[in-house]
């Protein structure tokens, strides 16, 4: 039986630069990953449109509302539950 190896990241010296590198993520993975890191540093996110994965669903929210096959960009800064629906492929890119 192989030994498991309960070294913490700091140790192993693992950085996410370097996880990076060897994690192949999806377009929409990606596209939730930029959207992300642009709320997180306060930027902007425009110019891509998304819609629900689902059309027999519908989000809102005080700014922000899709329903049926509606595409609309997504608020100058999207709310942290909007940016959680992109993550969980709720609300993909059209």
């Amino acid at each position: 039986m192989a030994a498991k190896d309960t070294k913490k990241a700091e140790t192993q010296k693992v950085e996410a630069k370097d996880v990076e590198k060897n994690v192949e993520l999806s377009d929409s993975e990606k596209t939730a990953l930029e959207v992300t890191e642009k709320a997180a540093n306060n930027e902007a996110v425009t110019g891509k449109k998304f819609k629900l994965a689902d059309p027999t669903k519908s989000y809102q929210e005080a700014d922000f509302t899709l329903a049926g096959d509606q595409e609309k960009e997504l608020p100058e800064y999207p709310s942290d539950q909007l940016i959680a629906r992109i993550r969980s492929k709720f609300i993909v890119e059209a």
